[in-house]
Parts: structure tokens; C-alpha cells; sequence
């Protein structure tokens, strides 16, 4: 049995920092066999030798990307069962893609975790992310121009592919949780390509020497993390209230910004404010922040005259607002075939619900004198800023619904949640 004993804990007290799940029915506990996740599992069998513990189950990966991936996996089971959890062993299985491996790995690693999760009742996942995890994080997110947001780096809670994490550990050394291996007398897997310069964490591994030195220690980076999560939560505070007051939505899906907020508001709200913007109407396409920075001074510098493309969004100045809808050109609108009670979500942008079979299809024929024989009314926006909108109708062909704006009371229409 994994002992509890304090002095062999490394000076850690599990109950402090596993105290913010400590109401949860059921948590997940992500274990790869590494020293750090094994470290987690002995805080955890720790805390619940004196507390009244949440259940727990262990989630861990067998991906196949190494021959000892199995192995690994059949490791934590043991160990898991014989401190009494429940265990599921998981499998990536399939093929593996020649690029973008980590990043592959790490969405199959949630998505498995994320399925099982719900299949358990588990309400979030715990996992073993450290100070070290912190710091070199910090210094990717720099070398990559990330914003105050981006360089907050890790937070406790977070939604990671979907799954809900809580990382008690962020603020504590790797050292102490390979202690903490060694005084259990466990032997822990040794991940290869932790050393392997072909990967970026790796990379900044082996400059740790060199940053120490310089002062770029782990605690300072991780400390820096803090600052700037407090610097973005206060930024995006203000920004939400800029969006209250100057930022709509209309029925179509076409977002309206005042002009002022372009050189009127400090520069780190109105840039968020055009940041939501990009990412909801081009259904949350990726972007780089340097680009809208650039975009965004050149919008209050008057620089921009005709409609640009950014991020999957058409961007359209003028004196009173600027307008940000869906561009329709280089990735392709769905077209959907919903059954009778589905809700569907349309291009990340509306969700439907109908009790009746639906099609849903961007209005890419519309025209100005079509768009008036729907609703009665002339445009107030660009006819193509309207083309982008899901065209809601019944498979005979009788139109439902044009974006939100409804011509059948049977039928449901939302936004999606701007996040």
C-alpha cells in the first residue's frame, strides 16, 4: 500500500491542494505511468486516508506509439488496482498521423478520456501538470507571440478538448513529485521523447541550465504566469463590458461593433473585442495575434476602406460601425440534413431544433430582393454578409428561417455562445 506518511510526501499536503474538488461525487485521475502522474496518484491515496475523498477512477493511455506504451499502461493498472481504484485502460488505436504528431496524440489522449469520463459519471479531470510544465510553457507561448492571455499559461481549472481539468499541481517542482516516487519505492516509465530534440518542450529542456543561470528560473516563469492571468482577467472584465455596451448580434449572424471602439477604448479591450469577433463569425478559425493587432490599428487609423479577409471573417469598416460576418469563399458552409427533434449545430455559429425533418444550407443565392419577399424588409447590412446565414427550410422546400430570424414558430434558432 501506498503510505500517507508525511515524510514521505516531499513536505506536500494533499488535502490543501486537492481541497478545490473536494465536494465532486466522482473525479478522473489521468496517470501515464511517468513520475509525475504516479507522484499524484500517491497525494491522492494520501488524501483519502484522512479526508472523505471524492470517488476516483484512473484513466490511462495506451497510444502505440512506442513498444512500451502497453507495458506502461498494464503498470498503472496494477498499481491502481492494488490501492483499490477503479481503473480504465484506454487505446489509441488506428492510424497515426507523419505530422503533427504531439498535437494528435494529445487530442486522441482527451477525446478517449473525455468519452470514458461520461461514461463513468467522473466530473473532471485531475492531472499532474507541474511548475516545470508551467514555466516551459510560458517560454512556447513567448517564442510563439502569444498575447497576456496566451502567457498566462496554464490555469487551475480549465476546459481542455471538451474535458474539464483542475492541475493541483501547477505550482509545485517535478523534483518533489520524483521524491515522492522514489520514497514509495516506485519504479516510473521514462518517456523517450521528454529528451528528444525533435520535440519544442524538449528543446527548452536541455536550455534550462542556460536560463537558470540567467535568472529564467522555473519559479520566477511560473510566478510571471500568475501576474498575467490576473493582467488578462482584468482585461477581459473590461472587455465585456465594452462588448454590453458596444458590440451586436443580429438575427444573422453578422456582428455590428461601434466605430469608436477602433482607437476610442484602451488598445487591449478593443483588440479583444475584435479577437471575439474574428473567432465567432469565422467559426473559430485560428489566427495570429500580430495580424489583428496590425488590423486593428489600421481600422482606427482610417487605413481601411474596402472589406478584408482575417481568421475565416470578413471585416468591413465604416463611419458608424464596423460589421464582421462569415466569409463564404475558402472553407465550405455545411449543408445538413437534420431529423425531426435534433439539434444541430450550424457551422459553429447556430444551433436548430425542429420537431420537423430540416435541410440547413448557407443562403449563398441570396439576393436583396429575395432577402425583402422573406422578411418584409430591406437590408441594413452587405447582401453578402447575409449569404453566410443558414438557410433553414423543410425538405419539400418551404423556408423556415433565414439565421434567427423565424418564419415558423415550430422551430428554435440561437446563436451559439460567444466564448
Amino acid at each position: 500500500m501506498l503510505s500517507g506518511r508525511s515524510d514521505r510526501l516531499a513536505g506536500l499536503d494533499p488535502a490543501a491542494l486537492l481541497a478545490p474538488v473536494a465536494e465532486r461525487k466522482k473525479i478522473g485521475l489521468a496517470v501515464s505511468g511517468g513520475p509525475d502522474s504516479l507522484a499524484l496518484l500517491v497525494l491522492f491515496s494520501a488524501w483519502r486516508e484522512t479526508a472523505a475523498a471524492p470517488e476516483a477512477v484512473v484513466y490511462t493511455l495506451d497510444h502505440g506509439l512506442r513498444p512500451e506504451s502497453a507495458a506502461e499502461a498494464e503498470m498503472v493498472r496494477r498499481i491502481a488496482v492494488e490501492e483499490g481504484f477503479v481503473v480504465r485502460v484506454l487505446r489509441w488505436k488506428g492510424d497515426k498521423p507523419q505530422a503533427g504528431l504531439p498535437a494528435a496524440a494529445r487530442a486522441a489522449r482527451y477525446r478517449l478520456i473525455g468519452e470514458a469520463m461520461r461514461a463513468d459519471g467522473a466530473e473532471v479531470l485531475v492531472t499532474a501538470h507541474h511548475l516545470d510544465d508551467q514555466a516551459e510553457t510560458v517560454l512556447m507561448r513567448l517564442a510563439h507571440g502569444s498575447g497576456a492571455g496566451g502567457l498566462g499559461a496554464m490555469r487551475a481549472f480549465a476546459d481542455v478538448e471538451g474535458v474539464k481539468v483542475f492541475r493541483p499541481l501547477l505550482g509545485v517542482p517535478k523534483d518533489k513529485l520524483a521524491a515522492i516516487v522514489a520514497a514509495h519505492g516506485l519504479d516510473a516509465a521514462i518517456d523517450p521523447t521528454n529528451a528528444d530534440p525533435g520535440y519544442e518542450r524538449a528543446r527548452w529542456r536541455a536550455m534550462w541550465p542556460t536560463l537558470d543561470a540567467a535568472g529564467l528560473t522555473s519559479e520566477r516563469l511560473a510566478r510571471f504566469a500568475q501576474r498575467m492571468q490576473r493582467l488578462d482577467a482584468l482585461a477581459e472584465e473590461v472587455a465585456a463590458d465594452l462588448w454590453r455596451a458596444e458590440v451586436s448580434v443580429d438575427d444573422f449572424g453578422v456582428i455590428h461593433i461601434a466605430a469608436n471602439v477602433f482607437g476610442g477604448v484602451q488598445e487591449e479591450a478593443g483588440l479583444r473585442i475584435l479577437w471575439r469577433a474574428l473567432r465567432h463569425a469565422g467559426a473559430r478559425q485560428q489566427g495570429d495575434l500580430l495580424a489583428v493587432e496590425t488590423l486593428y490599428r489600421q481600422i482606427s487609423r482610417d487605413e481601411v476602406t474596402a472589406p478584408v479577409t482575417l481568421m475565416g471573417a470578413v471585416v468591413a469598416p465604416g463611419s458608424m460601425w464596423v460589421l464582421v460576418y462569415r466569409e463564404a469563399g475558402r472553407k465550405g458552409l455545411p449543408r445538413v440534413h437534420a431529423r425531426a427533434g435534433d439539434v444541430t449545430v450550424w457551422d459553429g455559429r447556430f444551433s436548430v431544433e425542429s420537431p420537423v425533418a430540416l435541410t440547413i444550407a448557407p443562403a449563398l443565392a441570396l439576393t436583396r430582393e429575395r432577402f425583402v419577399a422573406l422578411t418584409g424588409e430591406a437590408p441594413d447590412v452587405p447582401v453578402a454578409a447575409l449569404r453566410t446565414a443558414p438557410l433553414v427550410s423543410t425538405e419539400d422546400g418551404e423556408v423556415l428561417a433565414l439565421g434567427a430570424r423565424l418564419f415558423d414558430a415550430r422551430i428554435k434558432v440561437n446563436h451559439v455562445a460567444l466564448t
